[in-house]
């Protein structure tokens, strides 16, 4: 019998064959042998319930070898990981396309469009659309683990195993794809996964253009009809789905703790989106001006296009051949031609303001709004005079680039920590300190006449980006002001007495051009976030910018910085309860609040799939509105091969959609008991996990159980891994902290708290209660998953290992029963309320990949921890640190990311 995962399997042997094939090439069949070895003993220690011989000379084998040895064996098992994953990747585009085959749909997504028509009417439908807003925001965290130029071969060799699949291939176009992918692994085998020195800004900024220019950009058209041709076919009536599904970057934004990231490297940032844009959109007119070929002759065309050619001819007689024969005959060529000339002025003269040039737009278009007219002039007569099999479905797709693009192709976030307007502000009060500042002092700097000073502090030149960019380029290039670590209502009217000085906040001109955005990240800024709201809200000069705004307030929520300070299960809960709260007091003031969700890739961080997380978010929450970032290595896993992006895409836009219209969630006197009684949960956790991260001696026992200090010397991205420089857990970013925790299998931040506190809610409820609650409940659900997951990926007998590098073994010992004590009562707990004899019994896929991973992913981890040995023992005699074994280290940590698909 054919299993659905047959193809895969084929897939990994297949380039694991060819792998091993290129290690003997290259390093011998000794080499060979030896890393099979360590293989087979891997394999044969995981299979065995407990066999000490086999532990032992497990350890003996990877305590014999020698550096350069270590870090071959290291770069075998990693290359074999990048391979598998490639192998999956490309198995969810062979899922993909299989049911697009067979006119099936996959669970979520549009197959969730598609049953709203038996619940929702079509005038609800119709009546939520306009107000539909979905905003994906890439960040440029430090959590990519491999190169770009890794990352590219990798897509080189997933088109080469579609090829492979094709029917028709003859015996020499086998053998040639064959052999192209043989050069890939070995071109793979001799370059370098280690970056030789940290990505500058511009670095990440090019890759995240990479993914907007060459992925999304050809893609977002086939999204949107999909849409709309699911929901045309679910209420049988045609459906125009407004451009909601946009995209935003903090890359080259973000000023929170990156030095590197300057006002002026963000407003070059928006100056190559602008530029890359009207680039994109050039070559899709050029295009169209070879393929719209018809003639007056045999098709009619609008008297609004004949119209809009002869007034082109007359306002911009200067920028083509008004008299060449070649289009005379041809209206749709020859309106493209004015269009080509005015969009090629537009973007030299975005090119030349960006080398500090004076730009000469002349009659180039100033907006794209511009652009948009006449291009839907080009869509209505080919639509009229029909050409729907004629070039009307090319012209619809550039409509809808240009309308989800712009002149901006990715709209910038500017982040700042909030005590930089605090200060910013203290210093044009001329105050002595920003803790003098309060709500009359605020008020008085917003309501006079005269203007507060100019400072030239860090908070003012990063206002003065913002307004730079849109004025100098184009609105649409930046408008969210993102305050890290924001208190709460003085920080809302310190932005605007900010912005006021900057221009960017005139309210006796109805000016404001900034969507002030608090961003709060830790318990307890989370759970004064409602009330510090409401003072917001219940203040007049605050009301009035919202008045001007259009009574919408934007509020980011940090997931990462709330469960490093409460753990999993305080955060989570801590996170749903200041949505809800936010909603209702929304509703209360007449204020509709967009949600910027901060999630980061691994479940310590918020992360999972995007469409399980809406379903969780309370009810009300969304009203349409979905905003979140799209972090580290979850962007090259959801966007680098089109297809994937496509479903990852469709499942946003269709949780957005039916999530907006569609409840899950009991009616109101269930859920509030079920809110009341999960307090109590939340409290019990965050006693727990606060009681394990802030005992005395956990510091100590986290750096030296981990390779943390070797994650903040990897050279991943531009952003330091602390935020002030300072050796404190306080001062350690929620990256590092969750990558640090990952790669030595005890994945804390992911489950710890969770034991104890799901423990008493069984014995205090009964399991037929909660698991009623999990039943009814998508954010007890939701969260419970997430938890089953961090509890599976996690491995104490490897833990066991790293915890064996803690110097003082009573301290060792300590933290590691602790810790694997609550990972016990963690995984009986989900056991016991999923009903299941072993976590992820339900979800036998990820638990077979897991299962089958943790054997490859042990000797690198066991190599980890003896060259990490080796080192602190060097770093101890006062020995300098070779630089092979530091690398060696590195690679482990490269290849462990890899295994475990995850980083922080």
């Amino acid at each position: 019998m054919t299993e659905p995962t047959d193809p895969l399997r084929r897939n990994v042997s297949f380039l694991g064959s060819i792998l091993g094939e290129t290690l003997i090439a290259h390093e011998g069949p000794e080499f060979f042998a030896l890393e099979e070895k360590i293989r087979g003993l891997a394999k044969s220690r995981r299979s065995a319930h407990r066999d000490d011989a086999l532990d032992d000379e497990f350890e003996r084998t990877i305590a014999s070898l020698d550096v350069a040895t270590a870090e071959r064996v290291v770069r075998a098992f990693s290359h074999y990981f990048q391979l598998v994953n490639l192998a999956e990747q490309y198995h969810r585009v062979r899922r993909r396309n299989e049911h697009e085959t067979r006119n099936t749909e996959q669970a979520g997504g549009l197959r969730d469009l598609h049953s709203l028509a038996h619940s929702v009417s079509l005038e609800e439908m119709t009546a939520l659309l306009p107000k539909l807003s979905a905003k994906l925001v890439f960040t440029a965290h430090p959590t990519e683990a491999q190169r770009r130029t890794v990352l590219e071969k990798h897509e080189r060799l997933a088109r080469l195993l579609a090829t492979l699949e094709l029917s028709g291939l003859t015996p020499s176009e086998r053998a040639e794809a064959e052999a192209s992918v043989r050069e890939e692994i070995a071109l793979l085998w001799q370059t370098d996964e280690i970056r030789k020195m940290r990505p500058r800004v511009g670095d990440e900024v090019k890759n995240v253009i990479f993914y907007l220019e060459e992925i999304l950009y050809p893609l977002l058209p086939r999204v949107y009809d999909s849409i709309e041709r699911t929901l045309g076919a679910a209420y049988g009536a045609s459906i125009e789905i407004p451009p909601f599904l946009q995209f935003g970057s903090w890359v080259g934004a973000d000023m929170d703790g990156n030095p590197n990231v300057t006002p002026e490297v963000t407003i070059d940032t928006a100056f190559a989106l602008a530029a890359r844009a009207a680039a994109l959109h050039l070559s899709e007119l050029e295009q169209l001006g070879v393929s719209l070929s018809q003639s007056d002759r045999r098709v009619n065309v609008s008297d609004e296009l004949r119209a809009s050619i002869a007034d082109d001819h007359e306002r911009f007689g200067d920028l083509v051949d008004a008299h060449d024969s070649r289009t005379h005959e041809e209206p749709y060529r020859r309106k493209l031609k004015w269009m080509e000339a005015r969009l090629s002025r537009t973007r030299e003269a975005f090119v030349r303001a960006r080398r500090g040039e004076a730009p000469d737009l002349g009659a180039g278009y100033a907006r794209a709004a511009e652009l948009l007219a006449d291009v839907r002039l080009l869509e209505r007569s080919l639509t009229a005079n029909p050409a729907t099999n004629a070039g009307a479905r090319r012209v619809t797709a550039l409509r809808r680039r240009v309308e989800i693009f712009g002149f901006h192709l990715a709209k910038l976030d500017v982040r700042v920590p909030a005590q930089w307007i605090r200060d910013t502000v203290a210093a044009s009060l001329w105050k002595v300190d920003s803790s003098a500042l309060d709500v009359a002092t605020l008020h008085e700097a917003l309501t006079a006449d005269r203007l507060p000073a100019r400072p030239n502090t860090p908070g003012m030149r990063a206002m003065e980006a913002l307004v730079e960019i849109r004025t100098q380029i184009v609105e649409e290039s930046a408008e969210s002001f993102i305050l890290s670590m924001a208190h709460g209502h003085l920080d809302l009217l310190a932005t605007l007495v900010v912005a006021r000085v900057a221009g960017a906040y005139r309210p006796e001109s109805n000016v404001a051009s900034l969507s002030v955005v608090p961003l709060f990240e830790t318990l307890d800024d989370l759970e004064r976030a409602p009330s510090e709201l409401e003072a917001a809200f219940s203040d007049p000069v605050y009301r009035r910018y919202l008045a001007l705004r259009g009574d919408v307030q934007e509020v980011m929520l940090g997931y990462s910085d709330s469960n490093k300070d409460a753990g999993i299960v305080a955060s989570s809960y801590a996170l749903y309860e200041a949505q809800r709260k936010l909603v209702a007091l929304g509703k209360r003031f007449g204020v509709a609040l967009e949600i910027f969700h901060g999630r980061g890739g691994s479940i310590g961080r918020g992360g999972g799939p995007a469409q399980r997380a809406i379903e969780g978010l309370p009810p009300g929450s969304l009203g349409g509105r979905f905003k979140l970032t799209e972090q580290g290595e979850v962007i090259a896993w959801k966007y680098l091969l089109p297809r994937i992006a496509e479903r990852n895409l469709e499942q946003t836009a269709g949780g957005v959609i039916h999530a907006s219209l569609v409840s899950h969630y009991p009616e109101a006197d269930e859920l509030a008991e079920y809110e009341a009684t999960f307090a109590e949960v939340a409290a019990r956790s965050v006693e727990t996990y606060r009681g394990l991260v802030r005992d005395p001696g956990f510091v100590d026992y986290y750096v030296a159980s981990t390779p943390l200090e070797e994650i903040g010397a990897l050279p991943l991205g531009s952003r330091p891994s602390r935020r002030t420089g300072q050796a404190t857990l306080a001062d350690l970013r929620a990256i590092p902290w969750v990558f640090a925790f990952t790669q030595s299998r005890q994945n804390v931040p992911g489950w710890y708290g969770a034991g104890a506190s799901l423990r008493w809610l069984i014995a205090n409820r009964g399991i037929a209660y909660v698991r009623r609650m999990r039943e009814r409940w998508p954010f007890f659900s939701t969260m419970l998953d997430a938890i089953a997951v961090a509890v599976a990926t996690s491995d104490m007998r490897v833990t066991r290992h790293y915890a064996s590098l803690v110097p003082d073994p009573a301290l060792a010992k300590k933290f590691f029963r602790r810790i694997a004590f609550e990972h016990g009562r963690a995984a009986r707990a989900v056991r016991e309320i999923l009903d299941e004899v072993a976590v992820l019994e339900r979800t036998p896929r990820l638990a077979r990949s897991i299962e089958l991973r943790n054997p490859y992913v042990d000797p690198m981890s066991f190599i980890q921890v003896e060259l990490l040995r080796r080192k602190r023992a060097l770093v101890a005699e006062g020995q300098p640190v070779p630089s092979d074994l530091d690398r060696a280290i590195l690679l482990t940590i490269n290849g462990i990311a890899a295994g475990l698909r995850n980083t922080g």
